[in-house]
């Protein structure tokens, strides 16, 4: 195949070679020259590239240098993210949290009087024990601020990588090229070497704490967040998230039912439930039992109460004695605590 040949095959394909009469390697072969068009710029819209030079190789590489002036635009995202900081319970072991209820938390309740002031106070508690986690800094889309298999060993190396490349940006000599070179090569190797190690770490765990290994696969995701650009039908396309939502809202207005106004009127088809326990118990025993059950491996409910921690305290005969009153108490007023955070945090130990 000739070189016209060769570059009609990517002109057929929607390429344009930038560089046609140009050449971009040099190398000596026994006492001979050879010249060669080898490294080259293509791209689909001409109005993407201002321009493309030729520029001086670096270090002994037989193949030139090439500048590139590209019109790209700023991310239209100029938003700082936001980190917050969120415990990690993976570094705290059940018995430490264990230790901390038996010897730091009294259990008992102040007054019994009152369901809300009851489950406010457990609450309370739950929180102090729970404060004691170690947190990470994340951002706010629950993105790790640092990669989960760095080290100090990878920071101090990147550093180092980072100072050699700044070297050779100051004085490019061939010395400086070798060793930024040979910094970057020992970072990707033992870079790389962590990542492995982490991911055969969460793999291997994977049929006892799934978790992990599907945080780490999400985070891998590149998606966009939202929809933005649609075609609306007359060859114009949206710019706003709002101006999507009308398009859309329009496309799927043949497949919903229109309401009146107002509110919706109440069926009267509802069977009343003839089955009313009248006298139910509530043990101890039966309490830790649920407890016990519960998945360590699960996020935190709405109640920030996570299912580590009451798992791990379901072996506090005090706790468990607590939580007993609180049910105890529920059943016997017939009231819940007028919160949704008691509503879901306890629907796990329902059976």
């Amino acid at each position: 195949m000739t070189q016209q040949e060769f570059m009609d095959v990517f002109n057929d394909n929607g390429l344009t070679w930038y560089f046609t009469n140009d050449t971009t390697r040099r190398r000596l072969v026994k006492e001979t020259l050879q010249e060669s068009l080898l490294d080259q710029v293509l791209y689909t819209n001409d109005a993407l590239v201002n321009g493309c030079k030729i520029v001086s190789p670096l270090g002994r590489s037989d193949h030139v240098g090439i500048m590139v002036d590209l019109v790209v635009s700023p991310s239209a995202d100029t938003s700082v993210k936001q980190k917050v900081l969120k415990p990690i319970w993976g570094k705290v072991s059940s018995e430490k949290l264990l230790n901390i209820s038996i010897n730091d938390i009294n259990w008992d309740y102040s007054s019994t009087n009152n369901v809300q002031d009851m489950w406010a106070e457990l609450h309370c508690k739950l929180e102090a024990v729970a404060a004691t986690v170690p947190a990470a800094s994340v951002y706010l889309d629950n993105r790790p601020v640092k990669l989960p298999w760095s080290s100090t060993a990878l920071k101090r190396m990147r550093k180092n990588k980072d100072r050699a490349w700044a070297e050779f940006d100051i004085d490019p000599s061939d010395i400086n090229f070798s060793n930024a070179m040979s910094k970057q090569h020992t970072f990707e190797e033992e870079e790389f070497k962590a990542k492995v190690s982490y991911e055969k770490k969460i793999t291997s765990d994977l049929k006892h704490n799934s978790k992990a290994f599907y945080a780490y696969l999400r985070n891998k995701r590149q998606v966009k967040s939202s929809v933005v650009s649609l075609d609306r039908g007359d060859g114009t396309r949206t710019d706003t998230s709002a101006g999507a939502a009308e398009v859309l809202a329009t496309a799927f207005s043949s497949v919903f039912a229109r309401e009146p106004p107002g509110p919706l009127p109440k069926s009267v088809n509802f069977e009343e439930n003839e089955c009313v326990i009248d006298d139910m118990e509530v043990r101890s025993s039966d309490v830790k039992k649920q407890l016990l059950k519960l998945n360590i491996f699960k996020s935190s409910g709405p109640d920030g109460v996570h299912p580590k921690l009451l798992k791990s305290l379901a072996y506090d005969d005090s706790f468990v004695e607590a939580v007993t009153q609180l049910f105890v108490k529920c059943s016997e007023t017939g009231t819940l605590p007028e919160s949704e955070l008691f509503h879901s945090g306890t629907s796990s130990l329902k059976k």
